[in-house]
Order: C-alpha cells, then sequence, then structure tokens
C-alpha cells in the first residue's frame, strides 16, 4: 500500500544468529508508533534492519509503496526515511558543522533548536558528549525531515528539559505529516508522544493497541516498572 512504511516479516541478526523473527508493522505519514520493550529484544536490530545498516535474513520493508529491502542507506535515505541511531547517532569524525552541511543546514540553524551547538561548529562531533550526540542528531533531523523517522534512544542521556524538547519536536514533525517509529526506555515520554504502541519479546511483536489511560500501567506491568 502506498502512503506508509510498511515491514512485513521482518528476520534479521548477527553471526547466524535470529534476533528479529517474523516482525510485522506499518506506520502511516503523521502517526507517531512507540516501540517498547527490555533491552535486547530486537528493537534496535529492527531499526538497523528497516534504515539499511543491516542485511534482512528475510521479510521486506517498503517505503512508500516501494520495496527497499535489499537497497542501499543511500537510496532509502533518498526516498525519505531518516534514521537516529542508538549507538551512532551522528558522524564522530566530523566536525559539527560538517554534520549539519549533510543536510544542507547550519550551526546556526541547529542553535535555534538546541542553543548549546552555538558556537560549537568547528568541534569534533565524537568529542560532545552522548546527550549532546543526541541533540545534534535530533537538529539535523529535524531540520531535514524526509518523509519517515526512526529514532533509536533519541532522549538517552538527556536532561529532563531536552527530553520535553524532543518530545515537542516529535509532535511537530508529526503534524507536519512526518511518520515516526520511537524506540525509547522513557516509557512516559514515549506515551506522551505516541498514538500507536507495539510491545517486543525476543524479537516478535507481542502486544499492540492505540495509546489511551490504560496504555501506562498495561505497559509498565509487562515490563515490571
Amino acid at each position: 500500500m502506498n502512503g506508509e512504511l510498511r515491514i512485513e516479516g521482518l528476520r534479521a541478526g548477527y553471526a547466524g544468529s535470529v534476533v528479529v523473527d517474523g516482525l510485522s508493522l506499518t506506520i502511516a505519514p503523521g502517526e507517531v508508533v512507540a516501540m517498547l520493550g527490555r533491552n535486547g529484544v530486537g528493537k534496535s536490530t529492527t531499526a538497523s534492519a528497516i534504515s539499511g545498516t543491516l542485511e534482512a535474513i528475510g521479510g521486506s520493508v517498503a517505503v512508500d509503496g516501494r520495496d527497499v529491502t535489499g537497497s542501499r542507506p543511500s537510496h532509502r535515505y533518498d526516498l525519505g526515511l531518516r534514521v537516529i541511531r542508538q549507538d551512532r547517532p551522528v558522524i564522530g569524525d566530523l566536525s559539527v558543522a560538517d554534520n549539519l552541511r549533510l543536510v544542507g543546514a547550519g550551526v546556526t540553524d541547529a542553535s535555534a533548536i538546541f542553543p548549546f551547538l552555538e558556537g560549537r561548529g568547528a568541534q569534533k562531533a565524537g568529542t560532545l558528549s552522548g546527550g549532546e550526540q543526541k541533540m545534534l542528531a535530533v537538529a539535523r533531523q529535524a531540520l531535514d525531515p524526509g518523509r519517515y523517522w526512526i529514532l533509536d534512544e533519541p532522549t538517552e542521556g538527556l536532561q529532563p528539559k531536552n527530553v520535553d524538547h524532543v518530545r515537542d519536536l516529535i509532535r511537530g514533525a508529526a503534524a507536519e505529516g512526518t511518520g515516526v517509529l520511537l524506540i525509547e526506555q522513557h516509557l512516559t515520554m514515549a506515551l506522551a508522544v505516541a498514538d500507536r504502541w507495539c510491545l517486543v519479546e525476543k524479537g516478535q511483536i507481542v502486544g499492540s493497541g492505540a495509546v489511551d489511560e490504560h496504555t501506562y500501567p498495561t505497559i509498565a506491568s509487562s515490563l515490571a516498572i
């Protein structure tokens, strides 16, 4: 179907070990889907397989009806897929300014989103703190939103005020029609911005639904929070 990011029967893993096993999910334009679950259940592996940095073993990934399962990350980017990886949110060997130039943006643009970036253009992105790298990545994505966001732990290492700011940026992107898959350990933040949720265990979605007043206790109980 056109007009969505569609994952069907996705299987992916490492060194012959299957981590994601038959996962299916769709994200519509303007929709935020929170992918929740304990550490090690396959959420980041799913993000890598969707983005193309990890080759899928089986299943398919389609962007607006175009099958991209075997394509390079650059082709997926050209089709509007934007990804913030948990382990490498920015290109550490490049300066802050060069990370932003990759998407046609400047430090002035980014510092309007996160003021700490002002005057940091010449600094190597890899020397920023973990939280600062996440904020640079979020700013870069907000300045070049594409059509779909895959966000893997974007608020990890952030202070509460910046967690709220990232939440607002996600809301703003969705309001403009961007579809968002949000992988997030910060349960309150995730459910505050998401329209739907899905719970992952052992590489499979074991529960899903619309976000409502019952969602937090349901998920918290499943995660033993």
